[in-house]
């Protein structure tokens, strides 16, 4: 007994070794690829799939290689870029990406850590051609949602079929001037502003100018006839009672030409105070 001890030993340690070898598990959030002396054999778990579970293979002749199947992120961080406007700027921007043929994957970037550098790589050019035709105000605020939508495209266009991956989204985090220029660049900004500014004002005052002449106008117009009505009025008045109408008018001279505490030096005798001196103001 003692002496068939080790060759059991050896036989159990075998046959864990030969399971260990035929049987592997593809978890939910896995996917993964079977290579026979290092081919291609089968795809399990892909995205767009459901086969998690425990899988058999030739012992010591396939191979598994796995892959995460649920989206992953890349940062880039102070990517050097020359708006349209030749201001340069430092982009941090986000990726989040999935893998979708994890065979072509495999045979371009073998590694998760590889697919992220090489795409890395194609994201600093997506990034260059997107953000190289816009202006620096654009990138900065204008256009941001849009530029980021063209390099989501560019990419789907580009890696999708160098990697087997699918790009799902693309955010500009940060974008910034160099210290060295950001105060230059505001300031022709802020200049920018008083011009429109100052464009608005001399508009308005335009305008204003424009209203109140229109008013004037008006007016002068709507005077003009009230003159023309009163004199109207007064000129009927005069020919019903001209004695009234030369007292009404003797009277508005007073009004006009005296002021309260002002003192007037004339002859009693004159044709001013004609209706003061005689009640018929004869």
């Amino acid at each position: 007994m003692q002496r068939s001890l080790p060759l059991i030993l050896g036989v159990l340690f075998a046959a864990l070794v030969l399971i260990s070898q035929t049987l592997f598990v593809v978890r939910q959030t896995d996917q993964a690829i079977v290579l026979r002396f290092g081919e291609y054999v089968r795809v399990l778990n892909a995205p767009g799939t459901n086969e998690p579970g425990l899988y058999f293979k030739m012992p010591f002749v396939d191979s598994v290689v796995t892959y995460d199947r649920r989206n992953m992120g890349l940062t880039l961080e102070g990517q050097p870029i020359v708006a349209s406007d030749q201001e340069q700027l430092r982009v941090d921007a986000i990726v989040r990406w999935q893998i979708t043929d994890p065979r072509r994957f495999y045979q371009s970037a073998l590694t998760e850590d590889g697919g992220a550098s090489r795409l890395e790589t194609f994201t600093e050019a997506a990034m260059r051609r997107a953000l190289g035709g816009a202006t620096s105000n654009e990138i900065i605020s204008g256009r941001r949602a849009e530029l980021m939508q063209n390099i989501e495209a560019d990419l789907n266009a580009s890696a999708a079929t160098e990697l087997g991956v699918r790009v799902v989204d693309v955010r500009i985090r940060q974008a910034d001037l160099p210290d060295a220029t950001r105060e230059r660049v505001y300031e022709r900004m802020r200049s920018e502003r008083a011009q429109v500014a100052g464009r608005l004002r001399a508009e308005g005052e335009r305008e204003a100018a424009i209203i109140r002449a229109t008013a004037q106008q008006e007016s002068e117009r709507l005077r003009g006839e009230g003159e023309g009505e009163r004199a109207r009025i007064f000129a009927g008045a005069y020919g019903r009672d001209p004695e009234f109408a030369a007292f009404y008018r003797s009277m508005r001279a007073y009004d006009y030409a005296l002021d309260e505490g002002t003192p007037i030096v004339v002859s009693p005798d004159s044709d001013f105070f004609r209706y003061m001196q005689r009640r018929t103001g004869r």
